[in-house]
């Protein structure tokens, strides 16, 4: 149980700085309620542009895929068995749960590169943007290097996902809707059977121990009378995973998805106010912590703390 002692510690420490940090109500320019826009910047949290920190940030991403190039997409997993620059589309791979994937690995890149592009003084609109774009230019550099392998290819597809992952942040801030929803993930190991079967061993392929939320914010979609009555943090989930038939390679199994219905905890709701707590929380909220589940497809199971299946 160490790891849920550590969760609550962080979370503990996390709200803790958070209503330290808050102003008084009666400031309309710092203080914000549980429907507050988390993601625009404050107008006194002008930053000037720096050419300094924008080269040191060009350098950055282009150091990365230096090192990538070098460390992976010259000498794959395949060693010498290459083959020839080729395209695929796996639409059969992992019943298409890796599309997920693929967008949550845009995701965390869209966020990373917009810090990156917003420190350097960049404005917040233009941050956003060319976080995408060089959330996009990731992806097709990973998918040069599945189409030199011999048992991938590239996958338009699978940067198309990765692309809109990577834009999803600046959804997130410009379109209304994404205001009272959440795309999430989580994790845990219930079985080994990818680990089994596997070449590399990489847990972003795990797919059967993987699930793709989204995570509904009720209190911002009830009505003003009516919010009194719930409490600001609590959502609701609707979750996809596949079961471990996918990795198993019998023909006596059929895999399948699964489709789960579960608690969930809006961390905004706890109104960070400085920007450090905000980003915490921004990235926190990515991740779907443990709480009470319901499976309701293919079979009926409950769950206390899913993804820990007990």
């Amino acid at each position: 149980m160490k790891i849920f002692r550590s969760i609550s510690i962080a979370l503990v420490a996390l709200l803790f700085a958070s209503v330290s940090l808050q102003a008084a109500p009666s400031d309309p320019l710092t203080w914000r309620d549980s429907t507050w826009d988390y993601r625009s910047e404050d107008p006194t949290d002008t930053v000037q542009f720096s050419v300094a920190k924008s080269v040191g940030v060009a350098s950055t991403v282009l150091i990365a895929y230096g090192a990538a190039y070098w460390l992976v997409f010259q000498k794959g997993w395949w060693d010498e068995q290459g083959s020839d620059f080729h395209f695929e589309n796996d639409f059969d791979y992992a019943l298409n749960l890796d599309k997920f994937g693929h967008f949550a690995s845009g995701v965390m890149m869209g966020e990373s590169f917009y810090e990156g592009y917003r420190w350097a003084g960049i404005s917040e609109f233009y941050s956003y943007l060319f976080a995408g774009f060089s959330a996009m230019a990731t992806h097709i550099a990973i998918d040069v290097k599945d189409g030199y392998s011999p048992e991938w290819g590239f996958s338009i597809f699978d940067v198309l996902s990765g692309t809109l992952g990577g834009f999803l942040p600046m959804a997130e801030r410009y379109i209304p809707v994404f205001k009272y929803v959440d795309l999430k993930w989580s994790y845990w190991i219930n079985t080994k059977a990818y680990y089994r079967q596997s070449k590399t061993g990489v847990f972003t392929d795990d797919y059967c121990n993987q699930t793709f939320w989204a995570s509904f914010k009720v209190y911002r979609l009830l009505p003003k009378a009516a919010r009194q009555y719930y409490p600001s943090w609590l959502a609701i989930a609707a979750g996809l995973s596949i079961d471990e038939g996918v990795f198993l390679h019998d023909r006596d199994v059929t895999p399948h998805r699964e489709v789960y219905i579960a608690l969930d905890y809006d961390l905004e709701a706890f109104r960070p106010q400085s920007r450090m707590a905000r980003t915490i929380v921004k990235y926190l909220n990515y991740f779907k912590l443990p709480a009470p589940t319901v499976q309701v497809y293919p079979e009926f199971h409950w769950y206390l703390l899913y993804p820990i299946k007990f």
